[in-house]
């Protein structure tokens, strides 16, 4: 049963295990007035065997926008599934039922309390900031925004975003889109534009976007995580090639290979369910108390945050502190693989808290994806150590972890890159110091 904006209740037939005309009179006292807040909760609850993503369903019953969709949707996943007798389970909980049997893994099922209690906060507050962008929007006057190439472009302050002029331009300028650049400031492109500014659309082959996109992708990375362990989240940059996410686990458990799968699986459902992005801006005694639950969080935000507010994001039921921007939502990202864990210690200091750290690729295309998997079989290939020892040239041993040990052939190479070197050194005038091998870290 739900509820539109026009506050008219909408039923679905063959409903048989609730009492249809009191729970539709219970739903529509609860709901007049708040059609998509919190009571979203009560609706999940009577509603829960509806699959929201369902489109054609959805289609039926007049649900067409994507944030209501998805906002239904991770309410439902908050209560417990009902008791149900013995045969009447369904083909989705029979599934479940089967992967269990077979030694795989699932998410959580409760979710961690954390999640429930951060999305009523974020949404108490994103409500109060939609109002005030509203006002704001009302207030709108008549912007120009300039292109690379000069051309100039109308729009509105307060409405206009950079996704709908890239639109106005050409459709596949904007399906290619990771994000926009903004009078030389990376700007996520649902944004609204505030003023006069120059724009540029920035695609994956551009190194920013390819960063914005990593990082997004960790925070898919990050939801699946917290939906699959329920441990704390720390930091998830993007890197080099691709990223990582970092998570606190009370030393009661690590990250095992073996789950690589279960995460995947976790991940491209976040992905197909396509969850926007949204940027909120909130005070930091608010964020102390939206994060009390993360130690890790607080102390970002009492040791590294100077300004009286800082920017969250949100993706489905992950809401992270971060700077942004971020790609329009997560269905943006078509092809992601995890492919490494290790443990590191909070900020790199050792005597710091021990962390789990899983590492993730992800990019728009899954053929580029199958280029990197086949670049990194042949860079494995190539790897120095494999090849050093087949050729029998040294070898390693854990009485000096990460050193080599010369056997004949490599210590003959060792000794005639050394006599180069030092002929080099004589013919142009240096002269040779000896030092320590090993310093030091600190």
């Amino acid at each position: 049963l739900f509820l539109d904006e026009s506050e008219t209740i909408i039923t679905r037939p063959k409903l048989n295990w609730v009492t249809e005309g009191g729970i539709r009179s219970t739903l529509y006292k609860a709901l007049v007035g708040d059609p998509l807040g919190l009571s979203l909760l009560k609706i999940a609850e009577s509603y829960r065997d509806f699959d929201v993503m369902d489109r054609p369903l959805a289609a039926t019953m007049g649900i067409s926008d994507e944030k209501t969709l998805f906002r239904i949707s991770h309410h439902r996943h908050l209560v417990s599934t009902p008791e149900v007798k013995p045969g009447d389970k369904n083909k989705k909980e029979k599934k479940q039922e089967k992967g269990q049997a077979d030694g795989g893994s699932k998410e959580l099922n409760p979710w961690p309390d954390y999640i429930a209690e951060r999305l009523r906060l974020y949404e108490e507050l994103k409500k109060e900031s939609d109002s005030l962008l509203a006002a704001k929007a009302a207030d709108s006057k008549p912007i120009v925004v300039e292109l690379p190439d000069g051309r100039k472009l109308s729009g509105k302050s307060w409405i206009t975003t950079p996704y709908q002029l890239a639109c106005d331009i050409s459709q596949g300028l904007a399906d290619r889109a990771v994000v926009s650049r903004v009078n030389g400031e990376l700007w996520d492109l649902d944004r609204p534009l505030e003023n006069n500014c120059s724009l540029e659309i920035l695609n994956f082959d551009s190194e920013e976007a390819q960063a914005v996109y990593w990082h997004s992708s960790a925070h898919i990375l990050g939801e699946a995580m917290e939906r699959f362990y329920g441990g704390c989240l720390c930091y998830g940059p993007p890197i080099e090639n691709g990223f990582y996410y970092d998570m606190f686990m009370d030393g009661q458990k690590s990250v095992s290979s073996s789950e690589f799968g279960d995460l995947e699986v976790l991940c491209k459902t976040v992905m197909k369910d396509k969850q926007p992005f949204e940027r909120l801006e909130i005070s930091k005694q608010t964020l102390l108390e939206m994060f009390q639950y993360n130690k890790f969080k607080c102390r970002i935000l009492n040791e590294k945050v100077s300004t009286p507010t800082t920017t969250v994001y949100r993706c489905g039921p992950l809401i992270d502190l971060c700077r942004g921007p971020h790609v329009r939502h997560t269905g943006k990202v078509k092809a992601m693989k995890i492919y490494k864990n290790s443990s590191t210690y909070w900020e790199g200091r050792s005597d710091m808290e021990t962390l789990q750290r899983i590492y993730g690729i992800s990019f728009p295309d899954s053929k580029m994806l199958k280029e990197w998997e086949r670049f990194q079989e042949e860079a494995k290939n190539r790897d120095h150590r494999k090849i050093g020892k087949d050729q029998e040239l040294f070898f390693f041993h854990d009485l000096s972890p990460g050193s080599c040990f010369f056997l004949p052939r490599g210590a003959f190479i060792y000794n005639t890159l050394t006599e180069f070197i030092r002929d080099e050194y004589w013919r142009r005038g240096f002269e040779e110091v000896a030092s320590p091998n090993i310093y030091n870290s600190k």
